[in-house]
């Protein structure tokens, strides 16, 4: 799970921390859930995250229930992606969850 800069991506959404605790899923202010809070806010960081979560069909509005989301082919295409080929995650996954990961500040607070 490493990209081109040699950091290694453990994403906190899907790698249960020592504690047994994952990244808890984010939302936007628009009205679509994010797998962590750091997805929820468009940004050129979010990279292919963007086309991904920011859907019509995934807004949260248009679900009868949070779990038509998050079990959606775009959902699990997505956990595949980090998995499989972490290096295609977006910049985000690696400044929040990579192992050079940017040191938290009071906004990254839950």
């Amino acid at each position: 799970m490493t990209n081109t800069d040699g950091d290694i991506l453990i994403p906190k959404c899907l790698i249960p921390d020592k504690d047994g605790n994952t990244q808890c899923l984010g939302h936007s202010a628009e009205g679509y859930l994010t797998p962590c809070c750091w997805l929820g806010m468009r940004s050129p960081r979010l990279g292919i995250a963007e086309d991904i979560f920011f859907q019509d069909k995934l807004k949260i509005s248009n679900n009868d229930s949070i779990f038509d989301i998050i079990y959606s082919k775009e959902w699990i295409d997505f956990f595949n992606l980090l998995l499989e080929t972490p290096e295609k995650a977006p910049k985000i996954c690696y400044a929040k969850c990579g192992t050079n990961a940017e040191p938290l500040t009071v906004r990254d607070l839950p």
